[in-house]
C-alpha cells in the first residue's frame, strides 16, 4: 500500500484517471451540457450520452465517429465536398479534415451554445475549409440556397442530429429524408448515425426500411460502443 497525507491508497488505484468536469452550461436546445476530461480524452455529454470527444483521443478512431469517416472513405475515396448535419464538438469534422485534406466541409448546428463549446474546448476554428451554419437542419435541407448552400452540390451528407439519445421526429419524416437528395450530387452518399441500444432498435430497424424507399443500395454498419451503447451507421446512394 501507498501512503499520502495520512491516507492509505491501494496499489491498483495508483495512476487511476478520474473524470473531471471542466465546464457546465444550459442551452435552449440541449439542456444541460457538460465538458468532461479523463486522461487524454475530452468529451461533451448531453443527457448522459457522449456527444463528441477530441479527435485525437486514444479511442476516437474505433468509436462511431471514426467508423463513420471510414464508411465515407470506403465509398468516396477522393471526397471534396460534404455537409454534416449536427456539429457537437466537431469530432467528425476534425477527422474528415485529416482523412481528406483539402475537402470542403459545411456543418449545420441549431445550438449556438454547442458551437461556442466546440470553438473553446475542441479547437473547431482550426479546421480548414470549414463553414458552420447555425440553423435548424430541416430548414437548411429544404431551402439550402437561403443559407448559402447550393442544391445538388455535395458528394455526401451526414445526418447526426441527436439531442442526448433522442432523435428528432422531423428527422424521421418523409419530407426530410427525401429533401436530403436536394443537397446531393447524382449518386451522392447519404449517411445516418443512429443510436442502437435495446430500446431504440425497433424504431431504428423501421427507419432503415423507410430509408430504403428513398435511396439505393442501403447498407448498415453496427459500431460497438461501451457496454450497451451501440450505434448503427446507415448509408445509401441518391
Amino acid at each position: 500500500m501507498y501512503q499520502y497525507s495520512g491516507i492509505t491508497k491501494l496499489p491498483f488505484l495508483k495512476g487511476l484517471k478520474v473524470p473531471k468536469t471542466i465546464y457546465i452550461t444550459e442551452s435552449k436546445y440541449n439542456g444541460k451540457i457538460e465538458v468532461i476530461e479523463i486522461g487524454k480524452t475530452r468529451k461533451i455529454k448531453v443527457g448522459g450520452i457522449d456527444q463528441s470527444l477530441n479527435w485525437d483521443a486514444p479511442n476516437a478512431s474505433t468509436l462511431v465517429w471514426g467508423k463513420l469517416v471510414e464508411v465515407i472513405k470506403a465509398n468516396i475515396p477522393d471526397l471534396k465536398n460534404i455537409m454534416v448535419l449536427g456539429l457537437g464538438g466537431g469530432t467528425v469534422q476534425q477527422l474528415l479534415s485529416r482523412k481528406f485534406p483539402g475537402t470542403y466541409i459545411t456543418s449545420v448546428e441549431i445550438d449556438n451554445t454547442m458551437v461556442d463549446i466546440a470553438k473553446k474546448y475542441f479547437d473547431l476554428d482550426s479546421i480548414p475549409n470549414h463553414k458552420v451554419i447555425v440553423e435548424d437542419a430541416c430548414r437548411v435541407v429544404v431551402t439550402p440556397t437561403d443559407f448559402g448552400a447550393n442544391k445538388n452540390s455535395f458528394e455526401a451528407v451526414v445526418v447526426d442530429i441527436y439531442i442526448g439519445d433522442k432523435y428528432p421526429e422531423l428527422g424521421k419524416s418523409g419530407n426530410f429524408v427525401s429533401a436530403l437528395r436536394n443537397l446531393l450530387l447524382p449518386g451522392g452518399l447519404v449517411v445516418f448515425n443512429r443510436i442502437y441500444t435495446k430500446h431504440h432498435q425497433e424504431d431504428v430497424n423501421s427507419f432503415i426500411d423507410f430509408v430504403e424507399g428513398f435511396y439505393h443500395n442501403v447498407q448498415t454498419y453496427t459500431v460497438a460502443g461501451h457496454t450497451n451503447s451501440d450505434n448503427v451507421i446507415i448509408y445509401g446512394r441518391a
